[in-house]
């Protein structure tokens, strides 16, 4: 087991940083103009980024157990807290369903102040998906779907630890992983095109999801590096932690970064190069004013200083670099969904301004998320005690490494 000490120390203070945020959400929804407005924006973002988290460390644990990495050995248990968190953001989801009016231009009353084009474009789309009762009915199917394949991975997990003889688990857990992934992959877009995408009902995307895809990834391994680097100070992680797999999750992280910027890039390119109307002006509100610089500064965090640190083989095997590292991967994800919803509101197509309730609504949500994260891994052994690659785990290093 973690040592519970430490534990408590960093559940105590995620409870603080949700007690924080929650007061400043609450302020924030009744001070200002178009306060309320301003709150469901932000909250969609908050929930948006640390639905991405539990997403991200889903597909992560899968993609371990199909590769058979020795890479996960050392992060599995985290990723099997992260995604226990589906419970969670399934009653979280439901402040954005009751405050749809205030989110999505497919619904009453803003759909009747778009222009008629647009207007005409959401009529053919509603009988068949833009519609709220539709919209309702697909938020349970999500969640019911990431909790049922996520539970079982974790439940087979903890069986294999405690009697590995009983089932061929090994089995078990690559076929649910690779049937999972592929749920993954497609109930995530389709959750993206709903609560992100939708909220421009005129413009769509083929490679969206994707781009969310690796955005994810990158969140889960943010949280993973840094949970286990915290815990290295301490048994049994200090003894099991290799610079090895230290290096690999850094390569992984490298990998996801590099994903990310093709993707986005590859998005951009070809709607520039198709110069449509009904595909450009979702970059036009964010290329317009002090959106262009905002842009800029995306580009540099999110893609060129990343890219550049995690080169060096040497920064990749430094706790003291890594775990700073990762908290700023999780800033620059919320900077990136800000970019992602804000702009689609037509008040602020040509004006860039930071809402602090977009930091409120991360810390509220990230706080409560990270307050049940961490009672999840006091609920189980931090390592797993039954692999097959276990035993080259417990190697001394290679002089390569």
């Amino acid at each position: 087991m973690a040592p519970k000490w430490l534990l408590d120390r960093y559940q105590a203070r995620a409870l603080v940083v949700f007690g924080l945020g929650t007061i400043a959400l609450i302020i924030g929804a009744f001070v200002g103009t178009n306060a309320l407005d301003h709150f469901f924006r932000a909250y969609l973002a908050g929930f948006v980024l640390w639905t991405g988290a539990s997403l991200g460390c889903m597909a992560l644990l899968m993609v371990n157990h199909l590769s058979a990495g020795k890479w996960g050995l050392i992060i599995r248990r985290i990723l099997e807290a992260g995604c226990a968190q589906f419970p969670l953001l399934f009653i979280l989801w439901l402040p954005i369903g009751l405050g749809m009016n205030h989110l999505f231009p497919w619904t009453h009353p803003r759909y009747d102040m778009l222009p008629w084009d647009a207007q005409r474009i959401i009529n053919n789309k509603a009988w068949v998906y833009l519609n709220p009762t539709f919209f309702w009915l697909r938020w349970p199917f999500y969640f019911f779907m990431w909790w049922w394949f996520s539970s079982t991975l974790r439940k087979w997990s903890i069986q294999r630890d405690q009697d590995p003889t009983k089932w061929d688990y090994q089995r078990h857990l690559e076929n649910r992983s690779g049937v999972g992934l592929v749920m993954y992959a497609l109930t995530m877009t389709f959750a993206i095109m709903d609560w992100v995408m939708s909220l421009d009902a005129t413009w769509f995307s083929t490679i969206y999801g994707l781009i969310f895809l690796s955005g994810q990834g990158m969140m889960a391994l943010a949280i993973s590096i840094m949970t286990v680097l915290l815990l290295s100070g301490e048994e049994p992680i200090r003894s099991m932690l290799r610079k090895t797999e230290l290096h690999d999750l850094g390569k992984l992280m490298l990998a996801f970064v590099m994903l990310y910027a093709y993707t986005s890039f590859s998005q951009w390119l070809i709607i520039w190069s198709g110069n449509l109307p009904q595909e450009i002006n979702w970059y036009m509100n964010r290329l317009a004013g002090g959106w262009m610089n905002y842009s800029r500064f995306l580009i540099l965090v999110e893609f060129a200083i990343p890219f550049t640190l995690l080169l060096s083989r040497r920064l990749k095997k430094q706790p003291g670099f890594m775990v700073p590292f990762c908290v700023g991967i999780i800033v620059v994800r919320m900077l990136d969904i800000y970019w992602e919803v804000e702009p689609s509101f037509l008040s602020h197509q040509n004006q860039w301004s930071f809402n602090w309730m977009y930091l409120a609504s991360t810390c509220a949500i990230g706080g409560l998320w990270t307050f049940f994260f961490i009672r999840s891994l006091k609920s189980r052994p931090i390592l797993v005690s039954y692999d097959l690659q276990l035993e080259e785990l417990l190697e001394p290093e290679h002089a390569t490494a």
